[in-house]
């Protein structure tokens, strides 16, 4: 991970002054979106490097240690063998960024990577996710018991009631808290932009976490009716790359939800490249939240090195 940011004093006069223009953010996203993709080898690099900023997730009801145990298998051989000795990048220690779980399959994660002598980093959804509506101390208690069973990384939520009032000065507070209950644990702050009403209040509540300590923002819980979306992406990178022209600070961003396709995938990186530049298309600063995506790169790394698509049994499962 990058360096921390170590957050700053909350400041309700920069907070009040936010004002968002919804056209000039269509707008741009929908250039962002209108941009050519890289194709044949620059597309197969791009793709690789997606993977490597892809947090391989499994927040199911019915999560197993056996689940577990593959998605991190999978993790750490994200594409088949061969194929990556057909590009001369299987020695290149291609994995997934991390392993994103919920905070009782910690242990289990922990034990698969240790048994594959694996160091990559386990990320835990934490804080009463999705909702984030259970009592603070629940939250926090719930935060310190992910990190003592080993996670390297907690995604915690926001309560979307204090943004919708805007009761910023409690949600910096809460916060603070959850980042003390961290330790040396990277936090990334999901925002659920699909129930904050508005992109100004996505800005607002996107410099608020920023504030008070977040490593990384992020845009969704993947639970929502409304995810990752391009237009709401700008809004928080666009926060992101004040609050870094303001304190020298970098905060990563994490889009969530939704995203299912390599084509998906390019847009995205195009998005960080074009708004926040190539500091930033590094897993220490830009992860991808996702758990059927890689299974789609996976293919067409697979067509690019045989030249045609494979069938869903030739694969390893994602």
């Amino acid at each position: 991970m990058a360096a921390r940011n170590p957050g700053t004093k909350l400041d309700l006069e920069w907070i009040s002054k936010v004002r968002v223009n919804t056209q000039a953010v269509l707008r741009r996203a929908q250039h962002i979106q209108g941009q050519k993709t890289p194709k044949k080898q620059w597309q197969a690099a791009w793709l690789l490097k997606v993977i490597t900023c892809i947090d391989l997730t499994t927040l199911a009801g019915d999560d197993t240690p056996s689940n577990v145990h593959r998605l991190c298998l999978k993790a750490i051989q994200p594409v088949r063998y061969d194929l990556l000795k057909k590009m001369d990048m299987h020695d290149k220690g291609v994995t997934t960024a991390a392993v994103c779980v919920y905070p009782s399959r910690v242990a289990d994660a922990v034990t698969s990577l240790k048994a594959a002598n694996s160091s990559l980093p386990i990320a835990s959804v934490a804080t009463g996710f999705p909702a984030g509506q259970t009592p603070l101390v629940t939250r926090l208690q719930e935060v310190r018991m992910a990190v003592v069973d080993g996670a390297t990384e907690i995604d915690i939520v926001i309560n979307r009631k204090l943004a919708l009032t805007g009761q910023w000065e409690a949600m910096y507070d809460e916060i603070r808290q959850f980042r003390e209950a961290c330790g040396d644990a990277h936090m990334k702050t999901i925002l659920a932009i699909g129930e904050l009403g508005t992109f100004t209040n996505v800005y607002k509540a996107s410099l608020v976490a920023m504030m008070a300590g977040s490593d990384f923002i992020k845009t969704s819980t993947g639970k929502e009716a409304v995810n990752a979306t391009y237009p709401v992406a700008i809004v928080m990178v666009r926060a992101i790359r004040d609050y870094f022209l303001c304190t020298g600070h970098k905060v990563g961003f994490k889009p969530a939800g939704g995203i299912r396709t390599a084509q998906e995938s390019l847009v995205w990186l195009t998005l960080i490249k074009e708004e926040l530049g190539n500091d930033w298309l590094c897993p220490h600063l830009f992860r991808l939240g996702a758990s059927s995506l890689l299974a789609d790169i996976e293919r067409q790394i697979y067509h690019h090195v045989t030249g045609q698509y494979a069938a869903y049994h030739e694969l390893p499962m994602a």
